[in-house]
Order: structure tokens, then sequence, then C-alpha cells
């Protein structure tokens, strides 16, 4: 075998061949980048000059989005240029029970304490129960007359008050409001006959009651 036919063994250049490797990438990701810059930009011109084809728009997000802002959508929908589709949602996270190994704090809030009020309203039935109560008796006495009642029972026996007669069986407020008044006998007439001054003011009084239980409500 002559020297010059043979081929002198060649080592290998691992250093060399690595820094080769990065430099022929930097220079592919740079040439990349450049032609993605030239497109983009060829794309805006013509989107600017309206020679751009409506697939490309769709196709580019950013194209639509520029498109967009300068035509407006409904000019885009009556071109036919419809929006890029936008990809699927990420998995949604399951979240699953809380493992017996972590214990929670005790939380216990400070609630205070609040009265609730209820908004229904009730009317004062106590009160128009005792207004009509002395209403009645009020009645009573003026056509009637208490000592009807008490002569009945047995506990007046004033001939003034149970003879038939004399009939004097309506009490005169005014003059009997104490108990040694209820045994005189100016304190009881006959019903129906003056004086009326006691009996009007009752009446006026149980009237007033018996308005206000029904006009007067209260929270229940």
């Amino acid at each position: 075998m002559s020297l010059v036919s043979a081929k002198p063994q060649e080592e290998p250049l691992v250093g060399k061949n690595s820094l080769d490797s990065q430099v022929l990438g930097s220079f592919d990701r740079d040439l990349n980048l450049t032609a993605s810059q030239m497109t983009d930009s060829d794309a805006v011109r013509r989107l600017l000059e309206g020679d751009i084809d409506p697939v490309e728009i769709e196709q580019n997000p950013e194209l639509y989005s520029m498109a967009e802002r300068i035509y407006g959508s409904e000019a885009l929908e009556e071109m036919g240029v419809h929006a890029p589709e936008i990809g699927e949602p990420s998995d949604e996270v399951e979240l699953g029970m809380i493992s017996d190994d972590i214990t929670l704090p005790d939380f216990m809030p400070d609630i205070p304490d609040l009265k609730i009020e209820n908004g229904r309203k009730s009317r004062r039935w106590g009160w128009v129960f005792f207004g009509l109560c002395g209403l009645a008796g009020t009645v009573f006495n003026m056509v009637i007359g208490v000592g009807a009642i008490l002569c009945s029972t047995g506990v007046a026996n004033m001939k003034e008050i149970c003879r038939d007669d004399y009939a004097q069986t309506k009490v005169v407020w005014t003059e009997g409001y104490t108990w040694d008044g209820l045994h005189r006998i100016e304190t009881w007439v006959k019903p129906m006959t003056d004086p009326l001054l006691g009996d009007l003011l009752f009446l006026s009084f149980f009237s007033v009651v018996a308005i206000a239980g029904l006009l007067f409500k209260k929270r229940i």
C-alpha cells in the first residue's frame, strides 16, 4: 500500500462537532425567526392593503385580532372570516376528600346574638275586649241598671232598688264611685234618666280603648 493512497486515520473531534452543531442550531433558529418576522410583516402589509387571503386570517389569531381592530367584527363576518378556534381547555382538577392524616383547626366563629324580628303584627285584642266589655256594661246600666242584677242575686236589698214601685236600679257613677256612696239613696235613679254625665264619660273612654286596640298593632 502506498502512502499516497493511504488515508490518514482521523481522530474523532467530539468537542468540535458539538460546537458546530450548536452554531448550526443557533443559525437555524435565527433564520426561522427572521423568516417568521418577514412573513408576519408581509401578512400585515397585505392585511393593510386588503389583499390577504381570509383563510390566512382565520389561521392566525394575531392577524385576526389586528383585522378585527382595523375593520371590525361585522366587516369580517361579511367577508366570511371566522374567528380562529381556541384550543381545548385543560383538564379540570378533581377535588378529592381530605385525607385522615390532615387535621383541620377548630374554628368557632363569634356569632353575635341577634334578635330576629318577625314582620307579623297583631291587633291588641286585650284592649278591644276590655273596651267592648266596658261599653256593654255602661249601656246595660243606662237601659236596665246594675241594681237589677244586685237585687236578683241577693247582694242588694234596698227597697228603692229592688221594689218595682221604686225601680231605681241605675247607678249614678259620679255619686257611687265609693263603697259608702253605693249605700246612699241619691246614688240610685231610674234607668234612662238624668244625670247622664258619668255614662257619657264611660262610653267615650271605653270606645277609645276599643278603637286603639284595633288600630295600634303589636309585633308577635
